[in-house]
């Protein structure tokens, strides 16, 4: 009896190990995916194809061109669909993330 409550802890503590390196594994995928290359300009439109690809876009600049993007320390590109609007959109070259964009000071993340 003493021997299989010895066993039986020797096995739960080894679990306390196993659990950290797993962690530690899983944090090193994620610093793997914070390496990838920024979106390119092409790459921005594509994500805004597969958006919607009913209209074109057209390119108005990067985040640096307009004052609000420039402002908040964000980096992407700005496109206008080739339609009656005055709403464009703002892609995040970062996170590849589509908002809404207004260089009036609207913007909001695309659902």
């Amino acid at each position: 009896m003493k021997k299989l409550i010895m066993v039986l802890c020797i096995l739960c503590s080894s679990l306390f190990f196993i659990n950290p390196i797993e962690k530690l594994t899983y944090a090193n995928d994620t610093n793997k995916i914070h390496q990838q290359t920024e979106l390119t300009l092409e790459q921005a439109k594509e994500l805004l194809i597969k958006y919607n690809d009913k209209v074109d876009y057209i390119y108005q600049g990067d985040a640096n061109e307009f004052e609000y993007l420039k402002s908040k320390n964000l980096q992407g590109y700005v496109f206008l669909p080739d339609v009656d609007t005055d709403i464009g959109y703002f892609v995040d070259k970062q996170t590849s993330n589509i908002y809404f964009f207004h260089p009036s000071g609207y913007l909001e993340l695309v659902k």
